[in-house]
């Protein structure tokens, strides 16, 4: 015997898969929309000194005691974004037991999207007082000297052949543990500010 269906038991079940089928496209559309945001989100460069070496010490034994000291350095900056970065600055200064020893600063850098470059530099620091030189001659003699660096960077974004409005700058402070032995960075302790 067969059994004859109803037109009207049939519109239940299409209005149930038809709202699971929009609920569906709705919850697509918010990840996609969610998802363009996150990639075209203009982040400002991700900053690392890779490299902090002491090249070189000259002590003078003339009263008052001095010494030159000699530092190369290298900081990586990394473009998190498809956006190119133009960085109108890069200032790197150093400071031992409190004591600024100088800065470096290079402008004129360009970083494609989802891109690093490295930023080398050198300073030459002379006369470090008295009262410091002994206590870097000892760290130097340990093998193992303490710097404060800060690493500021600023620049603006671009896509394509054009300029974006957007200007930013990262400022980066760090503690920096070197090895003179091996000149490698042994620990980098390292703050963000705004």
């Amino acid at each position: 015997m067969a059994k004859a269906f109803s037109s009207n038991s049939k519109y239940p079940e299409n209005y149930v898969v038809l709202r699971r089928f929009c609920c569906l496209k709705l919850t697509v559309g918010v990840v996609v929309c969610l998802a363009c945001v996150f990639v075209l989100w203009p982040w400002n460069p991700e900053l690392m000194i890779e490299r902090l070496n002491v090249k070189r010490v000259k002590v003078h034994p003339i009263p008052p005691v001095t010494a030159d000291v000699w530092i190369s350095l290298s900081v990586r900056v990394q473009n998190r974004d498809i956006y190119w970065l133009e960085l109108t600055e890069v200032d790197v200064g150093v400071k031992y037991r409190g004591k600024k020893m100088g800065h470096v600063e290079s402008e004129g850098w360009h970083v494609r999207g989802w891109a690093s470059s490295h930023v080398d530099g050198e300073l030459e620091f002379s006369g470090l007082p008295s009262s410091e030189v002994a206590h870097l001659l000892e760290d130097l003699a340990k093998g193992r000297v303490y710097f404060h660096t800060v690493v500021e960077v600023s620049g603006q974004l671009g896509f394509l052949l054009l300029r974006l409005p957007y200007m930013f700058k990262t400022v980066l402070a760090c503690e920096i543990l070197v090895n003179t032995k091996n000149h490698s960075i042994i620990l980098q302790h390292c703050l963000h500010k705004d």
